[in-house]
């Protein structure tokens, strides 16, 4: 069985800090998660500057016009949907050069559609979402497009924007950051094997780090949050950093 820190001897993670990772560590345990074994926390509720609601919008429909057309939509309804909501100051460098690549490249196409396990992310921290559950599967894409459509033209899906508690995203962080360490100490140090379902208290069920999609879902939410927290203030959306 795996081994928890205790967070409370933490010398530099004040009480919320140390709580946050604790209710993490609870549920790591049921699915017996290794864990980085010395102090690993995320910013306190206090220090961190979230990106506003109607950021955390914008960016939403961004990336839908991005994976939409990544999954093979004509650009010019892709364009579209930026232009309608005069978005193009909310889209990254690398995401312009993309949308207004007449041919993109397929492999770069097949990588982007993972931004609707961002779009999921971002669903969530704007309440339209009901949870994040454990990260064992792909999001519902059904869902999100049902969410998704009505609001492609309207402006008051921005301008109505609200967003959840900066502790519910902050536990949502810490909970995917520790997640994230566990794929990567096994890509590193545990023959690159991981459980399919992420869960290391059943027999069974091994995959490589490299052919898992849980990964890609994985990387993507921590991604995402650590976008929404603002992670080392980056530049862009291009240049977020997902340190364990």
């Amino acid at each position: 069985m795996t081994e928890y820190p205790s967070p409370d001897t933490w010398e530099h993670a004040n009480e919320r800090q140390a709580q946050r990772a604790a209710r993490s560590f609870e549920k790591l345990k049921k699915r017996n998660v290794p864990v980085f074994p010395g102090p690993l926390f995320v910013d306190d509720d206090e220090e961190v500057e979230m990106q506003s609601p109607q950021d955390v919008a914008r960016r939403t429909l961004v990336l839908w016009a991005v994976a939409l057309r990544a999954e093979g939509i004509p650009q010019d309804e892709a364009l579209a949907l930026i232009e309608q909501l005069d978005l193009w100051g909310s889209v990254s460098p690398e995401e312009k050069r993309f949308l207004q690549d007449d041919a993109p490249d397929p492999e770069e196409s097949q990588q982007l559609v993972w931004r609707l396990e961002s779009i999921w992310v971002l669903l969530w921290a704007l309440g339209y979402i009901e949870e994040l559950s454990w990260p064992s599967d792909m999001c519902d894409v059904p869902a999100l497009v049902e969410v998704l459509n009505p609001h492609e033209s309207n402006s008051e899906f921005v301008t109505g924007a609200t967003l959840r508690s900066t502790a519910e995203i902050l536990d949502a962080q810490d909970l995917i950051m520790r997640i994230q360490w566990a794929i990567r100490d096994a890509y590193l140090n545990q023959d690159g094997m991981i459980p399919e379902n992420l869960d290391w208290s059943q027999d069974g069920g091994m995959v490589s780090v490299t052919v898992s999609p849980v990964v890609g879902v994985v990387e993507q939410r921590h991604y995402t949050l650590n976008w929404l927290v603002n992670l080392l203030d980056p530049k862009d959306w291009d240049h977020v950093d997902t340190p364990t």
